[in-house]
């Protein structure tokens, strides 16, 4: 069965119907705002499938409690924006999600399955992804929306079935479980750390460090307040541009921006500037860009996690991202110890070879 849930009793009962797990994916838009604009939310329980329409609820209690609730499990593909979106859109965070794509990497070599992809290959079912790229602000929602949005939670129930006995199998449960906590926990960016993820910003000495960390936290902010993408204010490479220059004018703002965005943000862009240029505190230095010797030795245990998730068939990503080294070699530079990324289970299959490299590598001086 499929039911179209468009008012708040319906909701209230269809929640009332649902079981302890059940397949949940979402359908929004994101292209001229800052935050995704919710089309559709769709939940599998057993058998059935509910489509919740955000254009006519508008009480939504029954939905955020079964979300809230630690005694239900949320099974989702690829959640991290979906996250983003319940928590904007309805202020939850869920809590007990099971992520079929991230399951699936402790099970096998792929990281970033698709969800068509694991249906395929997990249940032997194809699936057309035919309306991605569709409107789902529209209403009516057309015959081939609702099919795909329907087939989008269809499978979710088999998956984690199968995924989960995968996992106790395996004996690697535990190995999911803590990171599946961790992941399912949704944070905005915060406005005032903004700066630190622009490129070239290890470049700027203190102070110049704080003008940028001011516009990038002006900007952040001005972009949530109106909704939209953060490059319809001002791209990062400007705020950089701007944050090198002694004073901010507005011949700089004019010469860098168009028209339109110098007249409407030159104002706040120079006060920011200013008050950058007055901080009494200055921000802490932006690591520099690994060295080239730690970038080998970034390679060398990048080598011993690609081995060990060879060796146990599961994906590489889940032990050596390449973020993941590189702060384990910071880290190490800083404490001569790992970082705690490489405690628990991962610590367990790698530790002492990563500590023997970069034991190694400290002793002969790189």
């Amino acid at each position: 069965m499929v039911e179209w849930i468009a008012d708040n009793q319906a909701l209230e009962r269809a929640v009332a119907q649902w079981r302890e797990v059940i397949g949940l994916d979402t359908e929004f838009i994101r292209t001229n705002t800052y935050y995704p604009l919710p089309g559709l939310y769709q939940i599998a329980s057993g058998d059935d499938v509910f489509l919740l329409d955000p254009a006519a609820i508008d009480q939504w209690q029954p939905f955020t409690e079964y979300l809230a609730d630690p005694n239900t499990t949320k099974i989702m593909h690829a959640c991290l924006e979906d996250l983003e979106l319940l928590n904007h859109h309805l202020g939850v965070n869920p809590v007990n999600v099971f992520d079929t794509q991230y399951a699936n990497a402790f099970v096998s070599a792929d990281f970033s399955l698709s969800y068509a992809a694991l249906v395929e290959r997990n249940l032997g079912v194809h699936i057309e992804k035919h309306e991605t790229r569709s409107n789902w602000l529209q209403r009516p929602l057309t015959d081939n929306q609702i099919s795909y949005a329907v087939e989008d939670v269809t499978y979710l129930g088999p998956l984690y079935e199968q995924l989960s006995e995968q996992l106790q199998k395996l004996d690697r449960q535990s190995w999911f479980a803590p990171d599946m906590r961790t992941r399912e926990i949704y944070s905005s960016t915060d406005p005032l750390e903004y700066y630190r993820s622009v490129k070239k910003a290890w470049h700027l000495p203190g102070q110049k460090l704080a003008v940028l960390k001011a516009l990038c936290a002006w900007r952040e902010t001005t972009a949530r307040a109106e909704d939209v993408p953060r490059k319809r204010i001002v791209w990062d490479e400007h705020l950089y541009e701007f944050s090198q220059v002694d004073e901010l004018t507005s011949q700089h703002i004019e010469h860098a921006l168009p028209r339109g965005v110098a007249r409407r943000y030159g104002d706040a862009l120079v006060e920011q500037h200013r008050q950058g240029s007055n901080a009494d505190l200055v921000p802490t230095a932006v690591p520099r860009p690994l060295s080239s010797a730690q970038g080998a030795t970034v390679k060398m245990l990048r080598k011993v996690a690609l081995s060990m998730a060879n060796k146990l068939d599961m994906a590489p990503e889940l032990i050596g991202r390449k973020k993941d080294l590189e702060a384990c070699v910071r880290h190490h530079a800083e404490n001569a110890a790992l970082s705690p990324r490489y405690g628990s289970w991962r610590g367990a299959l790698v530790a002492d070879q990563f500590s023997a490299v970069l034991q190694q590598r400290t002793g002969a001086g790189i």
